[in-house]
């Protein structure tokens, strides 16, 4: 899992950016509700003019904003809200949309049939399975239920029944989506729980017997475990450890072997369902010189442009937050003076009680044909940061697509101004401000070892998996939320079936809005990747590849590279004033991971969510107040 620049802000950097204030959450937020404000006034004019004139339409958006300002919000009463969700959640219920949780639960026991334990990382499999299928059943149930209901009541006349009662615009809005959200968390709620018991079970093995054991001169047993599902463990019990030893870890997980007389007890799986909480470091690459430079080495094959990533909102659409930024490996060339050196914070006693902990998850890039099943070396140095004491390299092999974890030692030789001693870390190596560089470098030459600032990381500290889990499904709940939100404001002028399509159309947008950003840096740089729409279809039926000149004549060729540019730019200001639904679905990435979800990305979703259902609910509520008119 790659992580983004602005993964690492906390929530008060996202939300304020004090270095870069035009760029914003908040400064986005307001700009984009006013600027929403300002064209829904001007459509409600335009609808309200054409209905009953120029001067009577100006008065009917003017009686609007006072009936909201002056009545219908003061006036809104917590209990028939309250009472109009209960109605909401009973006609959900009717239309049987329970069977959601009976078809989750037959995919789950389908799933069990297809799923491969034996993968390299089955957590990860199973994890992202669950997420995934819940994601996809929960938005799809949130799109039909919101985007059907309130139509339908009109066209049966059923809202007649409320709207001829004291009861407020607001009131039916917010009972509306109170009441979907209802019918969405008792849904989600079993479908969590299943999920959890899926995991846990699917994961659940235990090897029965050591089928080889050695015992060394010094007393330690050395043994193997019998092969379980493909796979099996060594481990060693030291003559002082009291008979308790740890297997190696394979597939993402240890056991733990008890020896009792003659007989080994094999434990359940260690390590496979985690949350770690990471401590990132900040990244320095050098060159083969031994050079300071601001990235490593450029292979060609794993740089990604994107055009104005992490500044979302309609801060892009009126030229507020521009630019772009790269996502991509740096690379350190072997038997060189190249690395990359990470420089960890807080690094205590206190935080590393237990010992440190670092986590590399590196990729290798082999400039040679030659022997491919040998792994690429790699090594890890301590360093002090400002003075001339280092530690001994500790050398490791790269496992790509994995994440290794390192144990590095607390007392380890190394040199002291070109004095080799014995080292004490916390003494030696971390500065009084706590901070200790790690070196990584690549012992193989003529080969490339690449990493990124979220590649390597410390781990202080690990919290519960199903922890975890609920902050997944959280996010699913968030999602969730936001759909039903934008589907009750379609609904609320559009009839059910164009409502769900509006609204599906917000999602996929949503969804999309990385690749169209993508598209919109390719064309701000004059990079060649297959153009727009228009010119994607050219190059289809000619069978052009993506990468040449268009082969058409130059003025046909301007023209189309125009009209490209307004729909790829058309399709930019709105996808970036939707939802960014993509870093939402990340979070499954973050738990399928095993990295603990940042407690400040979730309050980020939470915001935006609240942010986008309250500009929804304004929309709806005028909308909802001229369709009583016409009514």
């Amino acid at each position: 899992m790659i992580l983004q620049p602005d993964d690492f802000w906390s929530f008060y950097e996202w939300l304020m950016r004090p270095e870069a204030f035009l760029q914003s959450a908040f400064l986005q937020g307001v700009v984009l509700i006013l600027l929403a404000i300002v064209i829904g006034l001007l459509v409600g004019y335009v609808y309200s003019a054409n209905r009953y004139g120029p001067s009577e339409g100006f008065y009917a958006v003017a009686r609007a904003i006072r009936d909201l300002v002056r009545f219908d919000l003061p006036g809104t009463s917590t209990r028939r809200v309250i009472a109009l969700a209960r109605l909401a959640f009973k006609e959900a219920i009717r239309r049987r949309v329970l069977f959601i949780v009976g078809l989750f639960m037959a995919v789950l026991l389908l799933a069990g049939w297809y799923l491969n334990p034996e993968s390299d990382d089955p957590a990860r499999l199973y994890i992202s399975f669950v997420l995934t299928a819940t994601n996809y059943l929960i938005l799809a149930l949130a799109l039909f239920i919101s985007a059907f209901s309130l139509p339908a009541d009109i066209k049966s006349r059923t809202i007649y029944t409320i709207v001829t009662k004291p009861v407020r615009a607001t009131e039916i809005v917010l009972g509306r989506m109170v009441g979907f959200v209802a019918v969405g968390t008792l849904m989600l709620v079993p479908m969590g729980f299943f999920s959890y018991l899926f995991v846990t079970r699917g994961l659940r093995h235990t090897h029965q017997e050591v089928v080889e054991l050695e015992e060394l001169s010094d007393g330690t047993l050395r043994g193997e475990t019998d092969a379980i599902r493909n796979h099996s463990h060594s481990f060693e019990i030291a003559a002082d450890d009291q008979g308790v030893g740890l297997t190696d870890k394979v597939r993402g997980h240890r056991h733990l072997v008890t020896r009792d007389g003659e007989d080994f007890k094999i434990g359940p799986p260690i390590g496979a369902l985690q949350a770690r909480v990471p401590s990132y470091g900040e990244i320095q690459f050098y060159n083969r010189s031994g050079e300071e430079k601001q990235a490593g080495v450029d292979i060609g094959a794993e740089r990604i442009a994107t055009g104005g990533y992490g500044a979302s909102g309609i801060a892009r659409v009126i030229g507020l937050a521009r630019g772009s930024r790269k996502i991509e490996h740096g690379y350190v060339e072997g038997g060189t003076l190249g690395a990359a050196e990470f420089t960890f914070s807080d690094v205590t006693p206190d935080r590393y009680s237990d010992g440190i902990v670092v986590n590399l998850s590196l990729r290798a890039y082999r400039s040679y044909k030659g022997d491919i099943e040998s792994k690429i070396r790699g090594s890890v140095t301590m360093k002090h940061p400002s003075e001339e004491v280092e530690s001994n390299p500790i050398t490791f092999f790269i496992e790509e697509y994995e994440i290794d974890e390192l144990a590095l030692p607390l007392t380890i030789e190394g040199t002291d101004n070109n004095v080799t001693r014995q080292l004490d870390v916390f003494e030696d190596l971390v500065d009084e401000e706590g901070r200790l560089n790690l070196v990584i470098r690549c012992l193989d030459r003529s080969q490339y070892l690449g990493v990124t600032k979220s590649g390597v990381f410390l781990q202080p500290d690990s919290n519960s998996f199903e922890w975890n889990l609920m902050k997944a499904y959280a996010s699913i709940w968030l999602q969730m939320t936001m759909v039903i939100a934008f589907g009750v404001m379609f609904s609320t002028f559009l009839s059910g079936p164009v409502a769900m399509i509006s609204t599906a159309a917000c999602v996929l947008l949503g969804f999309s809005a990385e690749q169209i950003y993508d598209t919109r840096h390719y064309i701000d740089e004059g990079i060649e990747r297959g153009g727009g729409p228009i010119e994607s279809v050219i190059r289809l039926l000619k069978q052009d590849a993506m990468t040449t000149q268009l082969d058409v004549d130059t003025l046909a060729a301007s023209v189309i590279k125009t009209v490209d540019a307004g729909i790829i730019y058309s399709l930019d200001a709105v996808a970036t004033a939707l939802p960014n639904l993509p870093k939402m679905v990340a979070t499954a990435e973050y738990a399928a991971s095993g990295f603990d979800v940042f407690g400040a990305l979730l309050a980020r979703h939470a915001v935006a969510t609240f942010g986008y259902c309250f500009l929804a609910f304004i929309i709806s509520y005028f909308f909802l107040k001229s369709r009583e008119i016409a009514a």
